[in-house]
């Protein structure tokens, strides 16, 4: 029974993170990998809601942030960007977002 709290708990933080992305003009978006053996199964990105370029989670795979990155990089993003966003190998990326994906980390599941 405590599984099944955890997973609606999640689900519930996951709907609350989406609708405060979608406030600022984002999207949240889960990786579409279905093996639990993949680095990105389970992960997140955030990218603009108009083109779908990255914002955070791009490194060092394509979906690279669990829900606690997620809502730090959405913190980060609410007090405004401490510097403008850059290319980051071809990627444009909010300003640390690239870089800062391993600080972010997956975390313990």
């Amino acid at each position: 029974m405590a599984n099944d709290a955890d997973t609606t708990a999640d689900r519930r933080r996951e709907a609350r993170l989406r609708r405060a992305a979608a406030e600022m003009g984002l999207a949240l978006r889960k990786s579409r990998t279905r093996d639990p053996d993949r680095m990105d199964f389970g992960c997140y990105r955030i990218v603009q809601s108009k083109d779908g370029c990255p914002v955070a989670g791009t490194y060092p795979f394509p979906c690279s942030l669990n829900l606690d990155g997620v809502e730090e990089a959405l913190e980060q993003l609410l007090e405004g960007p401490s510097e403008r966003p850059r290319k980051s190998d071809g990627t444009p990326v909010h300003g640390r977002a690239g870089a800062a994906d391993p600080d972010w980390g997956r975390g313990e599941r």
